[in-house]
């Protein structure tokens, strides 16, 4: 999307267009209200927020221009559900995003809609799921299906783990790592795997957003056994576009020290 802006226009449009510009995430979802944040805006700028949940569409539909790929391995590819395992199915009812944990190597992604940032420091992304992938039951911090989150600046094009790209979990972050003599596509790799016990929630801050961000969830299962699968509910970013009428305060001008 272009966005152009001219000196002649009044301060009145130029914040429109500029909000409007910042807004343009999440735009066949739901605005949701604000969440607690552990980046406040400063004055200079409005925290806006942008959510979906996967309830305005009738499974197995995902909602506009959120896509389900498989890389590797057979369907079925993400969808929406209402009912199965994991339980419970949704954090918001009826429906969450899903996909199975199949026996066989796969590697099944979900990419969300193109976001678009303008003016805007890092946002932060704030998701519920409900994961119970298969991993080792003798030691606690082995995985051998997973689950990932991806990021993309270039539309799609290119995607790297959020941690890799510069984002940091606050809360709710990977919890194993993916065994590496089992011929998984993340082998190595920092995971969510087991059994999530139920919904968690998980908040990353997010690196500097492009006017061309996208977020991945990627599954990878080997072929060495089953899980009952990962849902993905409520996901919500929020973000501080400027407001370009705002001045921001002046710093005071320290006191001069006094000669000793």
């Amino acid at each position: 999307m272009n966005w152009f802006t001219r000196a002649a226009l009044s301060y009145f449009v130029c914040f429109a267009v500029l909000v409007a510009a910042a807004v343009a995430v999440f735009i066949n979802g739901r605005t949701a209200a604000e969440i607690p944040s552990d980046r406040p805006c400063d004055r200079c700028h409005s925290l806006q927020t942008r959510s979906e949940n996967f309830d305005s569409v009738v499974p197995p539909a995902l909602p506009a221009a959120w896509l389900g790929t498989n890389a590797l391995g057979p369907p079925p590819l993400w969808v929406t559900s209402n009912n199965g395992v994991p339980t419970p199915p949704a954090d918001t009812q009826p429906n969450a995003a899903f996909i199975n944990d199949p026996a066989v190597l796969s590697d099944k992604r979900l990419d969300s809609l193109t976001m678009s940032f303008f003016e805007t420091g890092a946002p932060t992304l704030t998701f519920r799921h409900n994961f119970n992938l298969e991993a080792s039951d003798i030691d606690p911090s082995v995985g051998f299906d997973g689950g990932v989150l991806e990021m993309s600046t270039d539309g799609g094009n290119t995607f790297r783990d959020i941690l890799a790209a510069g984002g940091t979990f606050t809360t709710g972050g990977y919890n194993r790592t993916i065994s590496s003599d089992r011929g998984s596509p993340i082998a190595g790799r920092q995971a969510w795997s087991g059994n999530s016990g139920g919904f968690i929630t998980t908040v990353v801050h997010a690196p500097s957003a492009s006017p061309f961000t996208k977020f991945r969830w990627r599954m990878v299962s080997d072929n060495s056994g089953s899980g009952e699968g990962w849902r993905v509910d409520t996901v919500t970013i929020s973000f501080c576009p400027v407001l370009p009428t705002c001045t921001p305060r002046p710093r005071p001008t320290p006191a001069p020290r006094p000669s000793p």
